[in-house]
């Protein structure tokens, strides 16, 4: 799905400023966000996610010239972004004893997936895709 960033803001209540006026286009596809400590990669990440609200602007899922009602408004239809993003930040507070391996299939017992061989499946396409 298109990612679509306009003019998002945001200032946090001591003062710091940690978006600005950004405006991206990020077309359907794995990215990453590269940046020094304090460029606002984090805050970006958790406003996508939902997790934070922008101060002023708008942030839009879905692909260009989509039909009225099938994009996704980031901002007032939190639900729907849910239901479609997946967010995993840097850190998130797991256990540092337990493998990529066996947290991806705990997630995929989570979501459903009751069969060994077919969690297995899963796990080691998400493990393929990420590089782990």
């Amino acid at each position: 799905m298109h990612l679509a960033i306009r003019d998002v803001s945001k200032t946090y209540t001591n003062g710091v400023r940690a978006l600005r006026s950004v405006n991206l286009d990020i077309p359907r596809g794995m990215y990453g966000l590269l940046g020094p400590n304090g460029a606002g990669k984090s805050t970006l990440m958790r406003t996508i996610a939902t997790l934070q609200e922008p101060d002023t602007g708008s942030i839009t899922l879905g692909d260009p010239g989509s039909a009225p009602g099938q994009a996704i408004d980031v901002v007032r239809e939190k639900d729907r972004v849910r239901r479609t993003l997946g967010y995993l930040p840097q850190e998130f507070g797991v256990y540092p004893s337990v493998s990529a391996e066996r947290l991806l299939d705990h997630f995929a017992v989570l979501e459903g997936f009751n069969h060994r061989a077919e969690r297995r499946r899963v796990v080691e396409a998400l493990l393929r895709q990420t590089n782990l």
